[in-house]
């Protein structure tokens, strides 16, 4: 697969996303035409869009320093500019967290920078990425790829402090400077703490983001770049180089931050082992470089605990070079082929796939719903049309029995109906019950506790003990409301299931309640976060700043995972008698129309033909209904794939026009 063929890869799966978009818009807009829409309905289908929408396909990068990092995500990415857009030339690197992507709210092309010293405040990267005063912005011209590569030297930017400054930031570490008898009066230090770069490039338009992570120091000093940001990115690159092979630190980092952030099975995972240039020798042969570069690959293997096919060996520099000079040869032999291999497919099927999930989840569910109510519709009207045809008009005394068993049904019918709103009323009380166990009112008092209790606990025992209670104390919070779920979840399958056994209704699907995956990434948060507490490179910092840093993140993941299970309930709780109350509808609606023709048969034989046609118009538009929305069910489960040829075969058309 060539550099074009990854592009198109990731400009497929942008018009795939597109595709997605315009699918929830059409359905919104087939349940507004037909009135089938409601707030609840309505407010997930809109959720589900914004997601969707603002998605993006996170490739982080991790690596040292003089790893060859930022020269490779300019090879991959940003070649076409033709210029080394990044700074990674030798003495000017990335010194700070950097995401680079397209903003699509705020439009613009430009630089933020968050200073070194908001490193002392309580507030998360997160919080901070909400509030854009906070950053210093620098304006971009995207059409001048040498004015931002002039702008994008400001994210080497260092300066020197006072070393009791540097060691208050959490920058300084005496292992960091090994046999001087006196520590030094100053240390340089990064002047940003993390950087945002949005600008148009068509890669970054299509839902591209790169993370780009420098340095063993800089994942050490934050912990929301180990225990957040690199879990939540799809790939995870991590680069060496062959002529250090793997050294101390790198081997830190790994064990540390980077192969715990794809728990355990290590998907979307791969090691780049760059400047295999430095082992390029006319005077050895190809096969005693491939051997060099082999032995290399199989000792990288071993210490990594990885698969050799997990390692690319690449020249980022000498890829970047032919791709600018157009130079196919040196391109083959720099091997950046192979990664973009795995970028382009691993990493965009990966992602699709999460993303279908998603949206099979949020709407897909609603999609089934609409389609069961109209299938039951039109088998109703067929069947009620079948039934009329059979009635004989002559025979009165049949009418009137037909009419009278109608009655009956719907008598029959009409008191279940108030047993199911009896029930309706309880269930609402025990969703109550549910969303209040998980409101922020209930988490809010304990996190403000145990952060009180972290203030004053800097011993290793005491943060150890202060950490462990606001972990019991949420497992408590998410075990009641666990409780109080599994009664509801009863109460719903109570209610479906009588009206299944006492009306026959069928395809209901229901959907349930779970709180065990917020169960499982919160142990997984917390165990992450002591086994970051106690690594190697977290002693780089001052022991407060361990405390705040770590218990921070951990507290706004916590918060946000309870945040997410208390939007999910109120949404389960608006929508999962919906299916049920539709079918009470719809069978409501037949009842009353099966009475009401045959009162009118009853009244005049000669109206029966005239109802059976009217029956008949009515399936047509039911129909039409019907094929709308299985076309909009089909392009929800669209092909990237399948986009990119149909991308190609309207370009064929729009050029043989």
């Amino acid at each position: 697969m060539s550099t074009i063929q990854l592009q198109e890869k990731l400009r497929g799966y942008g018009r795939w996303r597109e595709q997605l978009i315009h699918a929830i818009d059409r359905y919104k807009l087939w349940l507004d035409t037909y009135e089938l829409n409601s707030d609840q309905v309505n407010e997930s289908i809109l959720n589900m869009r914004e997601s969707v929408r603002t998605e993006r396909l996170v490739v982080a990068f991790a690596a040292e320093f003089s790893r060859g990092k930022t020269e490779l995500i300019n090879a991959l990415f940003f070649s076409d500019t033709g210029v080394r857009l990044l700074p990674s030339s030798p003495g000017r690197t990335t010194m700070c967290p950097t995401e680079i992507f397209y903003d699509h709210d705020g439009g613009g092309s430009y630089i933020r920078l968050l200073s070194i010293e908001s490193r002392l405040s309580d507030m998360t990267l997160s919080e901070y990425k909400r509030h854009p005063n906070s950053w210093l912005q620098i304006e971009l011209d995207s059409k001048s790829p040498v004015q931002m590569q002039e702008a994008f030297q400001e994210l080497a930017a260092t300066k020197r402090v006072p070393l009791e400054e540097a060691k208050k930031l959490g920058l300084y570490s005496e292992d960091q400077h090994p046999g001087q008898a006196f520590p030094p009066e100053n240390v340089e230090i990064p002047c940003w703490r993390h950087a945002l770069i949005s600008f148009p490039h068509y890669l970054l338009k299509e839902g591209l983001s790169i993370l780009d992570t420098p340095g063993l120091n800089a994942l050490g000093s934050e912990p929301e770049l180990t225990l957040h940001m690199l879990p939540s990115a799809q790939a995870v690159v991590f680069v060496l180089a062959a002529d250090t092979g793997v050294t101390k630190s790198d081997l830190d980092m790994w064990r540390n931050h980077v192969r715990g952030s794809r728990h355990a099975n290590q998907r979307g995972l791969a090691v780049v082992m760059n400047k295999i240039d430095s082992m390029w020798d006319d005077l050895q042969g190809e096969k005693a470089i491939e051997k060099s570069i082999h032995a290399q690959i199989k000792s990288t293997a071993k210490i990594l605990e990885v698969g050799e096919q997990a390692i690319f060996p690449v020249s980022a520099k000498q890829a970047l070079l032919a791709k600018v000079k157009g130079d196919d040869a040196l391109l083959e032999k720099s091997r950046l082929k192979g990664l973009e291999d795995y970028l382009g497919n691993a990493l965009v099927k990966e992602r699709q796939s999460i993303l279908k999930d998603a949206v099979t989840q949020s709407i897909g569910h609603l999609l089934q719903e609409s389609a069961t109510v109209l299938e039951a519709e039109i088998t109703d009207a067929m069947r009620q049309v079948g039934d009329m045809r059979k009635i004989d008009v002559k025979n009165q005394t049949m009418t009137r029995q037909l009419m009278e068993e109608t009655r009956e049904q719907q008598e029959r019918y009409l008191a279940s109906v108030d047993s199911f709103q009896a029930s309706r009323r309880v269930f609402l009380i025990q969703v109550k019950l549910l969303i209040d166990a998980l409101a922020p009112e209930v988490i809010d008092p304990i996190v403000k506790r145990t952060r009180r209790q972290m203030a004053g606990s800097l011993t290793t025992l005491g943060m150890k003990g202060a950490m462990k209670t606001v972990l019991d104390e949420l497992h408590l919070v998410l075990e009641k409301a666990s409780a109080i779920a599994e009664e509801t979840r009863r109460l719903v399958k109570a209610i479906y299931g009588r009206f299944q056994e006492e009306h026959g209704f069928t395809d209901l699907r229901l959907t349930l309640l779970s709180f065990k995956k917020y169960e499982v990434e919160l142990e997984r948060i917390f165990k992450e976060g002591e086994e970051f507490r106690n690594s190697a490179s977290s002693t780089l910092m001052e022991q407060s700043l361990v405390v705040q840093k770590l218990y921070t993140t951990i507290i706004a993941r916590a918060r946000e995972l309870f945040q997410q299970a208390h939007q999910e309930t109120g949404s389960w709780g608006a929508t999962v008698l919906a299916p049920l109350v539709h079918q009470i509808k719809d069978r409501k609606r037949l009842i009353e129309s099966r009475l009401e023709v045959l009162r009118k048969v009853n009244e005049s034989s000669e109206s029966l033909d005239t109802e059976i046609a009217e029956m008949d118009r009515k399936l047509q538009p039911l129909q039409k209904q019907y094929d709308e929305l299985q076309a909009i069910r089909h392009d929800l489960q669209f092909d990237p794939e399948e986009a990119a040829v149909a991308e190609n075969l309207r370009g064929v058309k729009a050029a043989a026009t």
